[in-house]
């Protein structure tokens, strides 16, 4: 039995010693570093940021993102254009050209964090009601990450408007949320005030649609006339003669 086991155990040791190479644990593998960026392709970048129009006035920070590729050095500081859009927010792609001695070019991107404040919704809103200083809030965070056509970063941006969908609280209030404050109904008895050089006259009628304020209503007057003006209050509307 003793001889059987001993067997055994030099037949384990030959296996365990002519097993390939090749199946033992893989060694660790460290990935190549990546590309770093030049003083001269950053010192190029942040002239051109400071003065794009798009960041005027803003508090903003760069985050610089891996590079692809080496940047060589250039004689004179390389020339940088924006790819593809107006702004330098968020997430941008810019090229970096060398014009001097030898010329090159290279595609890089970078992300452009802006800071700022805008409003968001204090409490939810809902659709029809007209927007009051208790309804929003100030909060702050980058700006790249919000429709800049739409964020609100000036309580009068929204001033007699009124919120055509609901928006949760805390939700950002954008541009695209409100319109106009409607100030006359289809069918409303409104008072008319026809302005003309030297004089002005008062008349009553009938909406004939509804109109938000600065909008245009048509109105119909004593004996079926029917006048076109601009609607400058609740209930009421101007009409200018010439």
């Amino acid at each position: 039995m003793k001889l059987i086991k001993l067997q055994q155990g030099l037949l384990a040791v030959l296996l365990l010693l002519s097993w390939p190479a090749q199946a033992a644990l893989p060694a660790s593998t460290s990935l190549p570093a990546p590309a770093a960026w030049t003083a001269q392709a950053r010192e190029s970048i942040n002239q051109f940021l400071a003065s794009h129009a798009t960041l005027e006035g803003r508090e903003y920070s760069v985050q610089w993102n891996d590079l692809k590729a080496e940047i060589p050095q250039c004689e004179r500081s390389p020339r940088v254009a924006l790819q593809g859009r107006d702004r330098v927010w968020g997430k941008v792609f810019l090229s970096l050209r060398c014009e001097s001695g030898r010329t090159w070019v290279r595609p890089v991107s970078i992300y452009v964090e802006v800071k700022g404040r805008y409003l968001v919704a204090a409490r939810a809103l809902r659709k029809g009601q007209t927007l009051t200083p208790a309804d929003w809030q100030w909060t702050e965070g980058d700006l790249s990450k919000l429709d800049d056509s739409a964020v609100i970063d000036d309580p009068e941006r929204v001033k007699d408007m009124e919120v055509v969908r609901a928006v949760q609280s805390g939700n950002p209030l954008r541009l695209n949320d409100f319109r106009p404050m409607t100030v006359i109904r289809m069918g409303d008895q409104v008072r008319v005030t026809m302005l003309g050089r030297g004089f002005a006259i008062d008349a009553s009628g009938q909406a004939m649609a509804d109109a938000a304020l600065g909008g245009t209503v048509k109105v119909r007057i004593s004996e079926g006339k029917i006048v076109q003006g601009k609607a400058v209050s609740p209930g009421s509307v101007e009409v200018i003669i010439e």
